[in-house]
């Protein structure tokens, strides 16, 4: 009898200790999800005005440097591959 309620406490606190520990996790996880979104909106945004900078020259007949010009445009094909795979996850065919 005192074994089994050795045995029944031991068990009660193993589970006790895994519910502590799972909503621990979930928490954290919690956590982790909502700044994964942020991130994303904050990356939305920040794509958005790189488009628009990159349409704003394409447009706008501006006497901007070449260097300048090409840095922006690969700013904006960079930031596209990575809002394709990270924000929208569409995943890039292997050559």
């Amino acid at each position: 009898m005192a074994e089994e309620n050795l045995n029944e406490n031991i068990l009660n606190e193993t589970l006790k200790h895994l519910k502590d520990e799972y909503e621990k996790f979930s928490n954290e996880n919690k956590i982790i999800l909502d700044k994964h979104r942020e991130l994303k909106k904050s990356f939305c945004s920040v794509y958005g005005v790189i488009r628009l900078l990159d349409m704003m020259l394409n447009i706008m007949n501006l006497d901007i440097p070449l260097d300048i010009t090409n840095q922006i445009e690969l700013l904006r094909s960079y930031s596209s591959d990575i809002f394709e795979r990270q924000i929208l996850e569409i995943e890039q065919e292997e050559e």
